[in-house]
């Protein structure tokens, strides 16, 4: 696994609930998270800060996953890794998704180590698409 530790992570999603207990699971586990609870906020935070993967609901109320993904890569390119999460397993929905820039698709409610594996696999991707490595150790689960 990557060194995690320095992996800046945004976390979107409307269901408080979900979230909350997301962002305390991967505090835990040593990620800077920051959380965001609509579609608007979590672009909102995203235009004026860093971040290496973006961990994003496709349901919201404001804007849809999708909306956000696209005006997050017109502000900066492919310089972040996204991972969707759905609670519906549509195919087309997971095709737009990957056609949009996302590099993961995951159902809800996930199991929690394999969000932390999907995130770390999202963030070494991108560390090697920038042209250096994340430090390797292992995440204890």
């Amino acid at each position: 696994m990557s060194d995690l530790e320095s992996c800046r992570v945004l976390f979107v999603d409307d269901e408080e609930e979900f979230l909350s207990t997301l962002v305390k699971y991967l505090r835990r586990k040593k990620l800077n998270v920051t959380a965001a609870h609509s579609g608007l906020a979590g672009l909102e935070w995203f235009q004026n800060n860093d971040v290496d993967v973006v961990v994003l609901d496709i349901k919201m109320p404001d804007m849809s996953g999708l909306e956000v993904l696209a005006k997050m890569r017109e502000l900066k390119g492919d310089d972040f890794s996204v991972i969707i999460l759905s609670g519906h397993a549509h195919t087309d929905l997971a095709i737009a998704a990957m056609r949009g820039g996302a590099s993961d698709f995951l159902l809800k409610p996930c199991e929690l180590n394999e969000l932390l594996e999907r995130i770390d696999l999202a963030y070494e991707r991108l560390m090697e698409r920038k042209g250096g490595q994340a430090a390797t150790h292992e995440i204890t689960t």
